[in-house]
């Protein structure tokens, strides 16, 4: 039954009251008709909400590996590609790096503004797995709904953890996107 079905008919079996019913009538249908203002308004906010907080890929980032130093390929001028849009955080829920031989240390640094790594801390680090065939290693981390949470001015960028042979790393992963009016609803 729909809500305008439901008053329809709670409106009928109330107008069949005379006398002094009919003031608490009135009364009765103010209040029942808050009621379901209050109802819809509530499911339209909650629809927006459902609408404001979606899943992401995140873009794959190429890093070109040069004396063991991981650098963004000459095409890309910073890791704004993996960066939420503004308006939007991110909740980061996987990543992967693939590309590295094994016992490759690559470090993930989020950094703010200028992107220098010298103003950074690493978040994490990547390990090629020893069994893995050069080139092919993959690494994935699962920080966790809040272990790893990015704001528009937030990027990627990658570091020698120690020993780096790969010429090529890839970094992708995915994220929940969340609009920032959402963000405490999202979080409680």
């Amino acid at each position: 039954m729909s809500v305008d079905a439901g008053m329809a008919e709670l409106m009928d079996r109330l107008h069949t009251v005379s006398g002094p019913g009919v003031e608490v009538t009135a009364g009765l249908d103010v209040q029942v008709g808050r009621l379901c203002s209050l109802m819809e308004r509530q499911l339209a906010e909650e629809r927006v909400m459902a609408e404001s907080i979606t899943i992401v890929d995140l873009a794959p980032l190429d890093f070109q590996v040069t004396a063991g130093q991981p650098r963004f390929k000459g095409y890309r001028a910073s890791g704004a590609d993996m960066s939420p849009q503004e308006g939007f955080w991110w909740f980061v829920t996987r990543l992967s790096l693939a590309g590295m031989n094994a016992g490759d240390e690559v470090n993930l640094y989020r950094t703010s503004g200028a992107g220098a790594i010298a103003n950074a801390y690493a978040v994490h680090m990547f390990i090629g797995r020893a069994s893995a065939t050069n080139g092919l290693a993959v690494d994935d981390w699962e920080p966790g709904i809040a272990g790893l949470v990015m704001r528009p001015d937030d990027t990627f960028l990658l570091g020698s953890g120690g020993t780096v042979g790969a010429t090529e790393l890839i970094l992708h992963g995915q994220a929940i996107q969340v609009a920032v009016p959402y963000l405490t609803r999202f979080l409680l």
